[in-house]
């Protein structure tokens, strides 16, 4: 009987698991996951995110059991892992899903190719549902991925028929941190596998949080996130999974005025996000130098800007920052800005990874202090976010950062958005004080209006900038920066010759080797491919562009509320009213409800 290697990555999954499918539907396969030490040694690995991992594979591992299969683990070079499961084991070719998530990953899964393909071996790439491999308009792939998402779900192979084991194909139980040569933290892990985020998906449908999860996502102190983030950037469950679940709730309607029910419009409010993330990961499909770079050269760099010789920020090519921003470095990466809500979101996400408490809207806060008032390249502060969240996802954490920083868009101001850290924020992102009383234990005894600008304290710091100077200095450093790009094909940002992750010299023990193996090689010798953008004609530029412009009503750059939004505050409550769609922020129509909901 033949057999096919299916290769898993961050496909942790048995159901709506394309390569699965096809291998198993041709004869025996042979499952295996490669601990890579390139991924687990990469600057901004979370040794968290790295334990949810492994309890993943236990839980992928047991439900191929009970299927009659087993998980191969395996450390070591991938593409030499592969060759010697296939010669150990027989087997016809190799597949996989492809991923294009992390350049380190493109670089991989081309040397895998490379060395595959020069011992004759098949290796057949899969794409995700919804993702393509063709440069195509925005509205085209929004079309292709909707009914990509209405297609049926594929079911979990109901039985498995994999090679006896052997020496060369031993089964070796999945690793510990220590074994790999990790430091655990003391971040709590969420249950891995598909059961446990099935169950997530089912709680979050079935309970109360789905009633108000339209707006009170924008309270870091609600209990209403899905907690399903960590395990959609491991693929332990799928958008089209959870969509199709999420589509029993949207044609709910209270039949008041035609307004939806509560829990419809969290699923819309849901499902929307679901699709912005999609859209974003196509982003990085085309530009995965959006890793490294805003999406504009002149951009580069937050305040001081510019490129060296070797494609190195000039704060990279000095090491580092200067004296007075390594301060502000610290002071924000350690919670002692003075502004309780960015301190007390920054505790949050050094004690438990951000995963729940760390909603979108405290993140942004967060993020836009660094960014925008402290004037630090956002990269740095990217870094610091993936070395600890523990859904960490390159192309969404990363193109959040350059959006929360300006730098994303060519246009006027009106595009900055720049946070109010004070008590705009605290009324309007927690009101009642609870995220930061939380975090911040030292204020418990301030009443809500104190919370914004907290009296000169003993065991609390003074705040480490002024807001409307620190504000008006970024807009008209953006404001010149903008007036640079000038010819915008001219302007995106190129895929530089050296690939090696921003600030790698700040972390001790890293590994990116991967890097220099790639300098000579073209835009092409990625896995998947980069657009290269000096070969692209007219028409690819406009497909390209399309991704990257549009018209939208954005808030001035006071704007507490995310990007493309408008608020309105009713008591403790702050609501969102719907707005046009815009670049970075993505509706979604799946057939079943009429009215969208921005996210």
């Amino acid at each position: 009987m033949a057999c096919t290697v299916v290769w898993f990555r961050r496909d942790l999954r048995l159901s709506d698991h394309t390569a699965l499918s096809q291998a198993s539907r041709r004869g025996a396969v042979l499952p295996v996951f490669v601990l890579d030490r390139d991924l687990l040694f990469h600057p901004e690995t979370a040794v968290a995110r790295v334990a949810f991992m492994l309890e993943s594979l236990k839980a992928l591992d047991g439900e191929l059991r009970q299927r009659g299969g087993r998980l191969l683990i395996r450390s070591g070079d991938p593409a030499e892992v592969l060759q010697q499961l296939v010669r150990a084991s027989g087997a016809g070719g190799v597949i996989a899903h492809t991923d294009s998530e992390r350049l380190v990953g493109r670089v991989r899964d081309a040397r895998v190719s490379r060395a595959l393909a020069a011992q004759r071996i098949p290796l057949h790439w899969v794409e995700p549902a919804g993702a393509t491999g063709e440069l195509m308009p925005y509205s085209r792939w929004s079309r292709q991925w909707h009914q990509a998402m209405t297609s049926p779900a594929l079911p979990a192979p109901e039985r498995l028929v994999v090679p006896a084991p052997s020496e060369a194909l031993a089964d070796l139980p999945v690793p510990s941190l220590e074994a790999l040569g990790l430091r655990p933290d003391t971040k709590p892990i969420p249950t891995g596998g598909s059961a446990a985020a099935l169950q997530r998906l089912e709680q979050f449908c079935a309970g109360s949080a789905s009633r108000s999860y339209y707006w009170e996502l924008s309270y870091p102190s609600a209990k209403v996130t899905t907690g399903l983030s960590p395990y959609l950037k491991f693929g332990v469950i799928t958008p089209r999974q959870c969509l199709q679940r999420l589509a029993w709730l949207l044609p709910r309607s209270s039949g008041e005025g035609g307004r939806r029910d509560p829990r419809s419009r969290s699923a819309v409010q849901l499902a929307s996000r679901l699709r912005w993330g999609c859209a974003i990961h196509q982003r990085f499909r085309y530009l995965p130098q959006l890793e490294l770079s805003a999406l504009w050269s002149p951009l580069e760099g937050g305040s001081r800007g510019g490129l060296d010789a070797a494609g190195l920020t000039s704060e990279l090519a000095a090491g580092g920052l200067t004296a007075e921003q390594e301060e502000l470095y610290a002071a924000w990466r350690d919670g002692r800005t003075g502004f309780p809500i960015v301190d007390a979101a920054a505790r949050c996400l050094q004690a438990e990874g951000g995963w729940l408490e760390l909603n979108f809207r405290s993140r942004a806060i967060y993020a836009s202090f660094l960014s925008n008032l402290c004037g630090i390249d956002w990269r740095f502060g990217a870094l610091h976010y993936m070395r600890h969240l523990i859904d960490g996802d390159c192309p969404i954490d990363h193109y959040q950062w350059a959006m929360q920083a300006g730098v994303t868009y060519h246009g006027s101001k009106a595009w900055t958005r720049i946070y109010h850290p004070g008590q705009v924020a605290v009324d309007r992102c927690d009101p009642q004080g609870l995220f930061i009383r939380h975090w911040l234990p030292e204020l418990r005894g301030l009443t809500n209006d104190q919370l914004g600008a907290p009296p000169p304290m003993a065991d609390y710091p003074a705040p480490v900038l002024d807001y409307e100077q620190s504000r008006r200095l970024r807009l008209e450093s953006l404001e010149q920066q903008r007036l640079q790009i000038g010819d915008v094909q001219a302007a995106m940002a190129r895929l530089p010759r050296h690939l090696h992750p921003f600030g790698y010299q700040r972390i001790a023990g890293c590994e990116v080797a991967w890097a220099d193996l790639w300098a000579s090689q073209p835009p092409s010798a990625l896995q998947p491919s980069a657009v290269d953008l000096e070969r692209l004609d007219p028409t690819g530029w406009q497909a390209l562009m399309s991704w990257f412009s549009g018209t939208s009503r954005t808030n001035s750059a006071n704007s507490t509320t995310s990007e493309g939004h408008t608020s309105r505050t009713r008591g403790n409550r702050t609501r969102s009213r719907r707005c046009v769609e815009s670049p970075g922020q993505l509706s979604l129509d799946l057939g079943l409800a009429t009215d969208l909901e921005s996210s």
